[in-house]
């Protein structure tokens, strides 16, 4: 029975770890049975600021009236990071018409992407990446600031 138990949990762990493994939540439907897992934040998770971290951001493609970008997020540093916030300054005429994998607020021609509480830890090394979908001229920020920093 204790085997049994122990299998359940192994099988359980190993497909949300197969279902994230790109960075994205599990869907609604990718539940396991048994203990409901709680998330704690890493001992030893290092404050937003703290760490060396890096933005990118790249064109993925375009068309008449508007483009898909997407935006990279890596912590540089030797300990996780707890949340962060990517500020881009792009032209006027840029207009959001969808995002994904980030909380993304845009106010005149500052577009806010802030971390979504399933991936507000990112690990030493780590990247996550994350989208959306414009309206407009598809140009390079004019500025880019990671947590204050630049990128």
């Amino acid at each position: 029975m204790v085997t049994t138990a122990v299998m359940v949990l192994v099988a359980g762990t190993m497909t949300v770890l197969y279902l994230t493994k790109d960075g994205t939540p599990p869907p609604e439907s990718a539940h396991t049975t048994g203990p409901t897992p709680t998330a704690s934040a890493p001992p030893s998770a290092a404050a937003a600021g703290t760490q060396p971290m890096k933005a990118g951001y790249a064109v993925r493609s375009k068309w008449k009236d508007g483009f898909n970008a997407e935006v990279t997020v890596t912590n540089l540093g030797a300990q996780p990071v707890e949340g962060w916030t990517v500020q881009l300054e792009l032209p006027e005429t840029v207009d959001l018409t969808s995002t994904w994998g980030a909380k993304i607020e845009q106010k005149a021609k500052t577009l806010t992407l802030r971390s979504q509480s399933w991936n507000t830890y990112l690990e030493a090394g780590g990247t996550l990446r994350m989208g959306f979908a414009a309206k407009g001229e598809a140009a390079q920020p004019t500025k880019c600031t990671i947590n204050g920093s630049p990128c």
